[in-house]
């Protein structure tokens, strides 16, 4: 049996984190998961169904779940037409804030480091992320979205940030990822391609 500890992770690394496992593993047919929220509980659990694998969820103390997954055959062929099925054509992302929705400031900020973070897990990862007006900070001064940014770019993910924001925002000095471009560049680009954008 793999055990795999979440406690203090959020959405949506203790899905990420399981996946990692399972796929790293397809000889192993347990895993055990502990998380300390109801909402991980529910992802793993809507995941485990998606992959055709058992799961139970068990609460073990006030703030503590172990969720149970047990494969079966049915459960590793499903995997491996999982990731065949993925859609392999191009895409690129624009982002235009420091956050995510329009909820509370922290919380929106955090949805999108989650969001980065995810990108930065994909099986199919995209051709180019670009970052304009608000931003530009991700590319920046936040740290955590920098390292996130800084493992796309080592997969070959082309970063683009803003120039003329770079500037507004006085971030220009402080670039840590990735290259600097122009608007007309940015309309290029986002004209040609498959967008994606979180905000």
């Amino acid at each position: 049996m793999k055990k795999i500890d979440c406690l203090g992770k959020v959405c949506p690394l203790p899905v990420i984190e399981t996946k990692k496992m399972i796929k790293e593993n397809p000889e192993e047919k347990d895993f055990e998961i502990l998380v300390d929220n109801e909402v991980a509980t529910e992802n793993l659990k809507k995941m485990a169904k998606e992959l055709k694998i058992e799961s139970t969820c068990e609460k073990i103390d006030d703030g503590l779940y172990r969720v149970s997954l047990k494969k079966n055959e049915a459960s590793q062929c499903e995997l491996i037409e999982d990731t065949s099925s993925i859609d392999t054509s191009s895409y690129v992302v624009a982002i235009s804030d420091d956050r995510m929705g329009k909820g509370d400031e922290e919380f929106s900020k955090s949805l999108l480091e989650g969001f980065i973070y995810a990108l930065s897990e994909q099986e199919v990862i995209p051709e180019k992320v670009i970052f304009y007006n608000r931003g530009v900070m991700l590319t920046s001064v936040n740290e955590k979205t920098v390292e996130d940014l800084q493992n796309l770019a080592s997969k070959g993910v082309e970063i683009l940030s803003c120039g003329l924001c770079l500037g507004n925002y006085k971030l220009k000095e402080k670039l840590k990822v990735g290259e600097i471009t122009n608007m007309y560049k940015i309309v290029e680009i986002l004209r040609s391609h498959h967008v994606v954008s979180p905000c």
